[in-house]
């Protein structure tokens, strides 16, 4: 699993880390002339080597998120709003509490799989966190859901399955309950 390889990864560099600083305050016991010139070297290379290490991270990241590339139009619309506790997800805008209801109530909204899917997110009560997740239980995107503003979000959802909606703001007593469903095919 990818987050037991980031562990390893963590361990590593981690125990590299102690044996540097282990090191380096053995080597201050005792008293000896400092080369400047040569300390400043070693500090400049590892300053590149860093910004190389972080340069290469970046390279390989930035091409796996899931959000559009240059100014795509969303294939479909999905409404989303929170309401203490539960969220009322539709293919139609959701403007009152009746729309609402029969939104919550309604069967899950359906999407093709590798479209580009913009959420209007709003709330009717309060502040709720609107997270998006993958089949596989992995978050794939997040916005606030807050009155009397929509925020859009768009996302390509390429894995088929049953995505989940949850809500990351603690927004009351039943805040645990508060979900969403949306079906890729």
């Amino acid at each position: 699993m990818i987050q037991m390889r980031g562990l390893y990864i963590f361990i590593a560099v981690a125990a590299a880390l102690v044996t540097v600083f282990a090191y380096v305050a053995s080597s201050t016991r005792r008293a000896h002339d400092i080369d400047f010139h040569r300390a400043y070297a070693v500090r400049k290379a590892l300053f590149f080597a860093l910004l190389a290490v972080l340069a290469t991270g970046l390279w390989f990241t930035l091409g796996n998120t899931p959000y559009p590339r240059d100014n795509e139009i969303p294939t479909n619309v999905v409404f989303v709003v929170g309401k203490q506790f539960s969220f009322g997800v539709s293919a139609a805008p959701i403007l009152d509490d009746e729309q609402y209801q029969a939104a919550t109530f309604a069967e899950p909204v359906d999407v093709p799989a590798g479209a580009l899917v913009e959420f209007r997110v709003t709330s009717f009560d309060v502040n709720h966190g609107f997270s998006l997740y993958s089949p596989a239980g992995q978050l794939v995107a997040q916005t606030q859901a807050m009155p009397g503003y929509v925020n859009r979000l768009r996302v390509r959802l390429g894995d088929p399955g049953t995505y989940t909606v949850l809500c990351l703001e603690m927004c009351g007593m039943a805040h645990h309950r508060m979900r969403g469903i949306l079906y890729v095919k």
